[in-house]
């Protein structure tokens, strides 16, 4: 019975040297614990950080005699092995990645005072896992299917309201339309911007809950969804822009013809009547609402703010607004006409010629973006060779647990899968940020610069894709 009983002790002895993470400790107190992976866990990443743990209150590591084997390779000496007293850790690189399966560390080691340990774990590599069931406990079909319901169920109520409005009030689109013009808002910012957020949210879902997706799908996600909702707008945005450069260049031009068209001895009314006639660029159309607004017999300064209104152009305002005060007062219009077409036009080639020179202050911003991404993928790619912070100098750390001892405190290193991901969402945040700058330092609005923004986002996203496929 004593026998037995001894027997059992040392079973129950091994078993929970074996739960403490050693699989051999002769001669001291020495304990290897495995971190990441854990043993028998199941990693997406085929270039994972190993790391494990040493705990040794009888001597230090001695750094020449680990012997660190991964798959029966010893990887002590390679450039992404970090040992210290405390722990050891090896990064992956990107040009060794670990093959699919089974894979296997052994980790041996002595200390200054001659005590050795052991310790092997395997764990597994599927590029396929995913979380189980996904993050978000949804199921995409019965979303869809019940969005669809939904969708179908509005249609038919606002069918069956515009069949009431038909038969009672005898309503048509046509009528409707021609008193409630769609504003331009709705189709180029309000229709895009939802379309964006139902395929952001819709992709998100799935993305979340589908297994052996890319590491950087949720934010490919979001960049689709932003160029859903910020093409037509950042485009809009540009052409208006050329738009009104076109009509600022087109009323210069006017005002020079009525100044000629003055000092032949017709009034500005009658002037404006008579171009009417004979134009033909972007101002016909409105140089006729405002000849047809003055042979209705309305003042001239009126129908010339009117025609200038949807022009959406502070200069034209300007100085239409000047020429319709002098056309007022009286006296010798025709000079205050031509001179202030002169200034417009030299005005616009001022604008012609600080557009030129702010090309290069624009290309040197695309080529600090450029610099910018190479310095974070040289980071990406030394990631793993580099080891943790040492935040001593900041007086401690006030993470650590009250009971730790050492040196300095330390903050472990982040995974390089996290990394990627972290740098990726900061250069989308200053892909955006640059365009907006561009924008607003070339034409004096952000928005101009949306085209900008997207271009970088679209240059980041395709330079992440090569670089880490």
């Amino acid at each position: 019975m004593r026998r037995f009983l001894a027997i059992m002790l040392v079973v129950l002895a091994l078993s929970a040297v074996g739960a403490a993470g050693t699989a051999r400790a002769d001669g001291g107190p020495i304990t290897i614990t495995p971190v990441t992976p854990l043993p028998g866990d199941t990693v997406q990443n085929r270039t994972p950080l190993i790391l494990a743990t040493v705990v040794d209150s009888a001597g230090t590591i001695v750094p020449s005699t680990v012997v660190f084997r991964v798959n029966g390779v010893d990887v002590a000496q390679f450039d992404g092995v970090l040992i210290n007293a405390t722990s050891i850790s090896y990064a992956v690189p990107s040009i060794l990645p670990l093959p699919l399966g089974n894979n296997t560390v052994a980790i041996s080691l002595s200390d200054t005072a001659g005590n050795t340990a052991e310790y092997s774990w395997g764990f597994q590599v599927n590029t396929t896992a995913g979380a189980p069931g996904g993050l978000i406990p949804m199921n995409l079909r019965s979303l869809l299917v019940d969005a669809a319901v939904i969708a179908g169920l509005a249609a038919a109520g606002f069918g069956g309201y515009i069949v009431y409005l038909q038969r009672r009030r005898r309503f048509t689109f046509r009528k409707y339309f021609a008193t409630h013009p769609v504003k331009k808002e709705y189709l180029v910012l309000y229709i895009p911007g939802t379309a964006a957020f139902l395929f952001v949210l819709l992709g998100l879902i799935y993305v979340i809950g589908t297994r052996g997706l890319p590491l950087l799908a949720p934010e490919y996600v979001v960049i689709i969804g932003s160029f859903i909702g910020l093409t037509a707008f950042a485009v809009d945005a540009r052409r208006e822009k050329r738009l009104i450069r076109a009509r600022e260049r087109a009323f210069a031009q006017f005002l020079f013809e009525m100044a000629d068209a003055m000092r032949g001895g017709i009034d500005p009314a009658k002037a404006v009547v008579e171009l009417a006639k004979s134009t033909s660029n972007i101002l016909q159309k409105p140089l006729r609402i405002a000849a047809d607004g003055i042979r209705m017999g309305r003042p001239f300064d009126a129908v010339l703010t009117t025609m200038v209104a949807p022009m959406k152009s502070a200069l034209v305002a300007r100085y239409a607004g000047l020429i319709a005060e002098a056309s007022g007062v009286g006296g010798e219009t025709s000079a205050v006409v031509y001179r202030a077409a002169k200034d417009m036009d030299d005005f616009l080639k001022i604008e012609v010629e600080r557009g030129k020179q702010l090309l290069m202050p624009v290309a040197v911003l695309y080529i600090a973006f450029g610099v910018l991404m190479a310095v974070l993928f040289a980071l990406l790619y030394i990631a793993p060779t580099l080891g943790s912070i040492n935040i001593s100098f900041f007086g401690g750390n006030p993470l650590a647990s009250a009971g730790s001892s050492g040196s300095g405190a330390t903050v472990a290193k982040l995974d390089p899968s996290t990394l990627k991901v972290r740098f990726y969402d900061l250069m989308l945040i200053i892909s955006l940020g640059t365009g907006a700058i561009i924008g607003a330092f070339t034409e004096g609005k952000a928005r101009y610069g949306l085209l900008h923004s997207l271009g970088l986002v679209a240059g980041t996203a395709v330079a992440f894709a090569i670089m880490f496929p």
